[in-house]
Order: C-alpha cells, then structure tokens, then sequence
C-alpha cells in the first residue's frame, strides 16, 4: 500500500500529482473532441498568377512628369489649331480698329460695338489671349526662361508683322513706359528685334 503524498521508487512524482495530470489530460482530450472542426483555409490559388511583362516595363520606364507632359502637349496642340481657325476673325476686328498689339503680345480692344457683335468681340479677345498665354508659358517653360522675356519677343514680332492701319503699343518717352501708335502706310514699327523663331505661336498671316 502507498501512502499518499509519499514517493513511489518506480515513479519519482507523488501518487496524488500523477493522478491530478491524468485527469487534466482526459478533460483537455475530451474537449478537443467535442469541438467542431476548423475550417480549411486553401493554400494554393485555383489559377497560377500571371505577369505582365509589357505592363512591368511601362511601370519601370514610368517618369514622373510624363502624363502631365502629355497633357500639356494636347493643351499646346489644341491651343495652335484654335488660334489657326481664329486668324480670319482677329483680322477683321483689326481692319475695323477695334483691336491693337500690346507690349506684353497679347490683344487689347480699343472699341467695344454695340449689340450681339460687341459680346462676339470681348469673346473672341478672350479666348485668343487665353490661347497665347498657355502658348507663351509653355515656351517659357521649354527654354527655362522668363515669362517677360516671351511676351517682349511676342510683342516685337507681331509689331513687325502689323499691317498699315493696325494699332501697336510702342515704348513711351520714359523708360518702362508705353504708348498707343497706329501704323502708317510708308513707315515700320519703330521696334527692332533680332529675329524670333515663334514657329509654336501662330501669328498674323503674311498676305
């Protein structure tokens, strides 16, 4: 007989310890059983994964600036075309001075008509300064230069090309300052400029 809480020689652990970790194991194996079992979470894809070469190459020759570069060339393209199919009009509100040249290349009117053709002309000014301005900008950001030193170059060049008649803003008495001229019939633009490559902005049409 064994006395409880005495050794046994062939089990070094107390009777009572061996048989309190019998009785834990039946109950945790008892509880296993009961419990329903746990779903099964797939570990392979039912398709194999496949890679885009062509789209991984794009991702790596991607520039950070290029899809507001693309956007930008539409806008100058766009912008071109529109002042191109403009150029008729712009020349009949010059032929009846109701526009002139100014010194930073865009158009001022000097005479607002009356009735629907004077809401036509503030539309028509508007539209092609808008057009000139993202041309010019855009220039100024192609060369890495002023936006003052485009519209001095915009404005030189369209008071050479200015016809007899037309109104051109040249330099004023004083330094920095400007006036009103209309060009006459046997004289030139009092305004000298070394020669301009403006291929990207549309200007007067030569006759």
């Amino acid at each position: 007989m064994i006395t409880a809480g005495k050794r046994n020689p062939s089990n070094p652990k107390p009777q009572m310890q061996w048989h309190a970790e019998r009785l834990l194991l039946c109950a945790a194996t008892a509880a296993l059983a009961a419990c329903k079992t746990l779903p099964q979470v797939p570990i392979t894809t039912p398709k194999p994964l496949e890679v885009n070469l062509n789209m991984r190459l794009d991702v790596y020759q991607y520039r950070g600036d290029e899809p507001q570069d693309k956007e930008a060339l539409k806008n100058i393209s766009e912008a071109t075309e529109r002042m191109r199919n403009r150029m008729a009009e712009i020349e009949t509100l010059r032929n009846n001075q109701l526009v002139s040249e100014d010194h930073r290349g865009l158009l001022q009117i000097r005479e607002v008509p009356s009735g629907d053709w004077g809401a036509q002309v503030k539309k028509t000014v508007t539209a092609e300064n808008e057009d000139r301005m993202l041309l010019m900008r855009q220039k100024a950001k192609e060369g890495n230069r002023p936006l003052h030193e485009i519209e001095d170059e915009q404005w030189h060049l369209r008071s050479e090309q200015a016809d007899p008649g037309d109104w051109i803003e040249v330099p004023g008495p004083t330094p920095g300052s400007f006036k009103w001229k209309r060009v006459e019939a046997d004289t030139t633009p009092s305004v000298s400029q070394p020669a301009i490559n403006t291929t990207a902005i549309p200007t007067k049409p030569k006759p």
